[in-house]
């Protein structure tokens, strides 16, 4: 049994994203017009809406999709997650990072990084060194253990420069009182 043609067209299509846009929906198209359950052209599609055109309902609906047809489709939970997160929807990131790490297979170390930007966004950023120092943990590449060292020293620098703001805010309270 060999590759149907649609299988070909979904593969020339992620070959094509990000570089030509135009043809890789074209072949997307066409793969969901022959088969309206295949994962990865839905979540492909997913992330043209979200990245390209920033159409986040339609980006959800996909990603959505993505995960009704196939509950262990593990890029759509990270991706998913992301744009929650971008999108400042806390409580629904967190859902889908809870349902994403019980997905055999699933990248721990991502979805604790995924965590620490949650957190990290919302100031909570003992919180957050917390999610990336298991991030690093979970690591399984030096670059990866790297990328969350950037992230902890940037929340760190953002702690010092809160706690920079709240002096600052104390003493001209203290010089207003006087």
């Amino acid at each position: 049994m060999g590759i149907s043609t649609y299988e070909v067209m979904y593969i020339q299509a992620r070959d094509n994203y990000p570089y030509n846009v135009d043809e890789c929906i074209e072949k997307l198209h066409y793969v969901i017009a022959a088969d309206s359950e295949h994962t990865g052209a839905q979540f492909l599609m997913g992330r043209i809406y979200e990245e390209q055109l920033e159409d986040y309902k339609q980006a959800e609906f996909y990603y959505r999709m993505t995960l009704y047809l196939d509950n262990e489709y593990l890029p759509a939970y990270y991706q998913y997650a992301q744009m929650l997160i971008n999108r400042n929807r806390v409580d629904e990131a967190m859902k889908i990072i809870g349902l994403g790490t019980k997905v055999p297979g699933a990248d721990m170390a991502r979805f604790a990084c995924l965590s620490g930007l949650l957190y990290e966004k919302y100031e909570m950023y003992s919180t957050a060194i917390d999610f990336y120092t298991t991030a690093k943990k979970a690591a399984m590449n030096t670059h990866y253990m790297y990328r969350m060292d950037g992230h902890i020293k940037r929340v760190k620098d953002k702690q010092r420069l809160e706690k920079k703001s709240k002096k600052k805010e104390a003493k001209e309270k203290k010089e207003k009182a006087s």
